[in-house]
């Protein structure tokens, strides 16, 4: 093989290569939504996690995402954020700046919506507004009922800011449950972290 022909043999597979990158991002981020790896977020939690957005309950910890992140709106089904899971890292108390801790590292599982409308709060990043009224660009509302909230928040603490990372589904300890409808979809706990795609989206980001 000439020169010439290895170049022109390796910028083909280059930018096939690129291509495919680009098709996988553009597919992940239909919509607008904000889904990233790893980075800066708020906590809080939830009781009555038995119905999840995403159609599939679990017996380990698990949480609910913020609209911008999760990938789907209310009534479209299960979003990208749907089975992926993170470790959760806390920080701070945003309402006792100055309480030492201690703080938790836990992995939980996406199971559910935190939808904008009624948790303007904490939910309510937007494309327009992509912080929470805390200034965090993601929330997780942690699943009290599986034990997660009881691991994660300190006693007398319903509120916490901090970090994520995106790691594998074999660092999380627990069991999915059964599909409870049609359209019912886990598929990032097998995907590669984003911007991979798992569920893919639904919609428009808020």
């Amino acid at each position: 093989m000439t020169k010439l022909t290895s170049l022109l043999y390796f910028i083909g597979v280059a930018s096939l290569a690129s291509g495919l990158a680009i098709n996988e991002n553009e597919k992940r981020a239909t919509g607008g939504y904000v889904q990233n790896a790893s980075g800066q977020a708020s906590f809080t939690h939830y009781s009555g996690c038995g119905s999840p957005a995403c159609g599939i309950s679990a017996s380990g910890f698990t949480a609910a995402v913020n609209q911008l992140a999760f990938g789907s709106a209310p009534g479209l089904g299960a979003g990208d954020a749907c089975g992926r899971c993170f470790a959760v890292t806390a920080t701070q108390d945003p309402f006792s700046p100055s309480f030492p801790g201690p703080f938790k590292t836990i992995v939980v599982k996406v199971t559910d919506l935190c939808p904008v409308q009624g948790n303007q709060e904490w939910c309510g990043q937007s494309r327009s507004n992509p912080n929470n009224q805390h200034g965090q660009p993601f929330h997780f509302d942690i699943c009290e009922d599986t034990g997660g909230a009881n691991a994660f928040f300190p006693s007398g603490h319903g509120a916490l800011i901090g970090s994520f990372t995106e790691v594998s589904c074999s660092q999380w300890s627990g069991h999915d449950g059964s599909p409870l409808w049609n359209g019912a979809c886990l598929s990032g706990e097998n995907a590669g972290n984003w911007p991979a795609t798992g569920c893919g989206n639904q919609g428009t980001a808020p």
